[in-house]
C-alpha cells in the first residue's frame, strides 16, 4: 500500500528495476541532447565561417575555402583524421576537390578523383544516395587503397551532400583505427546534412554569379553577403510543427524576436494562406514517414503581414523518442 494519498506510487514504492529503467532512459534523452547541440553547434560554426567568408574573399578562393571549412567542421564533429571532398554539377561531373593527402599534380590528381569515383566509396555513394559506412576497409570491397597512399584508413565514412534529390558532393571522413565510425556517426552528419547542402550550394551560385558579372553593382544595392546570401535560418519541427529548437536568424526572416517565433503555435503561422494546405501536406508526410525527406518552396508571411518566398530544407529523425524534422530554411 502506497503512503502517498494520491494513490501515485513514491520512489520507495517502486522497484530498483523500475528506477533503473527510468536512469537509462533520462541517460539516453542527455545522449540525445548532447548530440543535437553538437550538431547545432558545428553547423552555427559553418554558417558564421560562409557569412566571413563573403567579406571577406571572392571568387574560386571563396568557394575552396568553404569546402576546407565543410572538412574542418566534420572532422571536428566526428574526431575523424583526414578527410576529403569533391563538389559535383548538374551533370555529376566533378568542379572543385580537396583531398586528404593534399596538394598534388593536377593530372595524378584527376586520375586519383577517377579512380575513387569509378571504384572506391565515394562512386557506391554516389550510386546509391546514401552514406557509406565501412567499420573495417580490410573486410569491405567499397574501399579503395590508393597507390603511395600517404595516411592509414581502417575505418570511413562517406556521405552525399544532398539539396532535395540533387547530388552537390561527397564527403569522406577517415581514421587509422578500425570501428571509429558508427550508426551513430551516421546519425550525427545526417543532422546537419541539409544545412551543409544549403551552404554549400550558396557558396557555389555566388561564385558563379561573381564570375558571369565582374561588373561593378549600382549604388546602393545590396551585395550577395549582405543579402541573399546571409538568409538562411536553422530550425528542429515536431508534433503539428511546432518549434523545438530555432536560430535568432530564423526569427529575423520573418520579423520575429527570438522568443516570439518560439511562441508560435506553429510553423503554419509563417506560412501564407494561400500555402498553408501544401506545406502541412509536405510537413505531415515528412512526419509520418512517408518521407524521408523535406524539400520545397512556399510564400511566407512576415509578422507584418508582408508575403515572402521561401525555400525549406529538412530530415526526418527520431529526437527524445519522437519524430521530429531538422533542416534549415533560406529566404530566396
Amino acid at each position: 500500500m502506497s503512503d502517498n494519498p494520491n494513490g501515485i506510487p513514491s520512489d520507495r514504492d517502486r522497484s530498483k528495476e523500475e528506477l533503473i529503467e527510468e536512469l537509462e532512459a533520462l541517460r539516453r534523452e542527455v545522449a540525445e541532447l548532447k548530440t543535437t547541440k553538437t550538431a547545432f553547434d558545428a553547423q552555427n560554426e559553418l554558417l558564421k565561417a560562409f557569412v566571413t567568408m563573403l567579406q571577406t574573399a571572392t571568387g574560386k578562393l571563396m568557394l575552396r575555402s568553404m569546402l576546407q571549412q565543410t572538412m574542418n567542421v566534420a572532422r571536428s564533429l566526428t574526431n575523424a583524421e583526414a578527410s576529403s571532398l569533391f563538389l559535383l554539377d548538374a551533370d555529376g561531373v566533378v568542379t572543385e576537390s580537396l583531398l586528404a593527402r593534399g596538394a598534388t599534380i593536377r593530372m595524378q590528381k584527376q586520375r586519383l578523383v577517377g579512380e575513387v569515383l569509378d571504384k572506391g566509396l565515394a562512386g557506391w555513394v554516389i550510386r546509391h544516395r546514401q552514406p557509406g559506412l565501412i567499420t573495417d576497409t580490410r573486410n569491405d570491397e567499397r574501399w579503395l587503397t590508393l597507390p603511395n597512399q600517404p595516411y592509414a584508413v581502417r575505418s570511413a565514412l562517406c556521405f552525399p551532400i544532398l539539396k532535395g534529390k540533387v547530388l552537390l558532393g561527397i564527403l569522406t571522413l577517415m581514421h587509422s583505427q578500425p570501428g571509429h565510425f558508427s550508426p551513430e556517426t551516421v546519425k550525427l552528419m545526417q543532422m546537419s546534412a541539409d544545412q551543409t547542402a544549403l551552404i554549400l550550394d550558396n557558396a557555389r551560385l555566388y561564385t558563379e554569379r561573381q564570375e558571369v558579372d565582374k561588373e561593378a553593382r549600382p549604388t546602393g544595392e545590396l551585395l550577395p553577403n549582405e543579402g541573399e546570401f546571409s538568409r538562411i535560418g536553422i530550425y528542429i519541427l515536431f508534433g503539428e510543427g511546432n518549434f523545438l529548437y530555432a536560430n535568432s536568424r530564423l526569427a529575423e526572416i520573418f520579423g520575429y524576436t527570438f522568443g516570439e517565433l518560439v511562441s508560435l503555435e506553429s510553423v503554419l503561422d509563417l506560412v501564407a494562406t494561400d500555402s498553408r494546405r501544401f506545406f502541412a501536406e509536405q510537413m505531415n508526410q515528412c512526419l509520418q514517414g512517408y518521407s524521408k525527406n523535406l524539400s520545397c518552396k512556399f510564400r511566407g508571411q512576415r509578422q507584418d503581414g508582408s508575403r515572402i518566398d521561401v525555400e525549406v530544407y529538412g530530415t526526418r529523425t527520431k529526437l527524445y523518442g519522437k519524430f521530429v524534422i531538422i533542416g534549415a530554411l533560406r529566404w530566396i
